[in-house]
């Protein structure tokens, strides 16, 4: 199996030594991302606004690697108030429109890199052999 990193031109250079993605085989793992736009701002005040974002960073990622947000069967979420996670359900309700939903995990964290992030996503996508 090969093991490689994916080249996002689309994106920002990772501030911190680690990959966006990894691709394993047929699996491709994501580094955590929050609301940034391309030049490292945080995108929006509300957690719908933010979600957008970082969905838009994942498709983003996931295209590179030959891959798409069909292709996802684990999402992680890391919210700055867990209370809030409602206000991005239909943010993913979009994103998965008349596909399976993902399985999801989510939880609190005490703070999430900088002051106003409200989340950090990370997905498991898996493509198929065609």
């Amino acid at each position: 199996m090969s093991i490689e990193a994916v080249d996002v031109e689309a994106r920002s250079d990772p501030p911190e030594p680690y990959s966006h993605a990894i691709r394993a085989g047929n699996t491709i793992y994501l580094a955590g991302q929050v609301a940034f736009d391309r030049d490292g701002k945080i995108v929006g005040d509300t957690v719908e606004q933010q979600a957008r974002q970082v969905w838009r960073n994942i498709a983003d990622i996931l295209e590179a690697a030959g891959s798409s947000v069909a292709d996802v069967v684990k999402v992680t979420y890391i919210m700055q108030d867990i209370r809030e996670i409602a206000e991005e359900f239909p943010v993913r309700e979009e994103m998965f429109a008349g596909r399976p939903f993902p399985a999801v995990t989510a939880m609190q964290a005490a703070a999430l890199g900088l002051p106003g992030l409200k989340m950090e996503v990370d997905v498991i996508a898996v493509v198929s052999d065609d």
